[in-house]
């Protein structure tokens, strides 16, 4: 019976010291490809799940610079052309969103927080 696999693109930077250890951990597993190291150290059935906590910790933070980098994108251009649009300002107001409730998943937000800016 043949497993059906999804094909998820996820980009995360890493320093080089960085890939020379994850690539150090393949040739330690005899593993050729980082596809079946992902899903081999990720989804370990393991009592500390360090590996899964390290990679979501780096693709979280990832998500956060890229929505930082939309909200800059955005004041660059309402400065270049001297208005704020509404459109701007829900573009903005969506980033905050998303940047939020990211880190409403390690850091849990007042209620009184979470009331006044994200709606309930």
């Amino acid at each position: 019976m043949r497993q059906d696999i999804k094909l998820i693109r996820k980009q995360f930077r890493i320093t080089r010291q960085e890939d020379s250890q994850i690539k150090e951990m393949m040739r330690e597993q005899q593993l050729d490809s980082f596809s079946e190291f992902l899903r081999q150290n990720l989804l370990k059935k393991e009592p500390h799940n360090d590996v899964l906590i390290r990679w979501f910790t780096l693709w979280e933070s990832q998500k956060i610079e890229q929505i930082s980098r939309d909200i800059l994108q955005v004041t660059i251009l309402a400065e270049q052309t001297h208005q704020v649009t509404a459109e701007h300002l829900r573009i903005i107001l969506t980033c905050v969103q998303e940047l939020m409730a990211e880190v409403e998943k390690t850091i849990p937000l007042s209620p009184d927080f979470r009331d006044k800016y994200m709606g309930g």
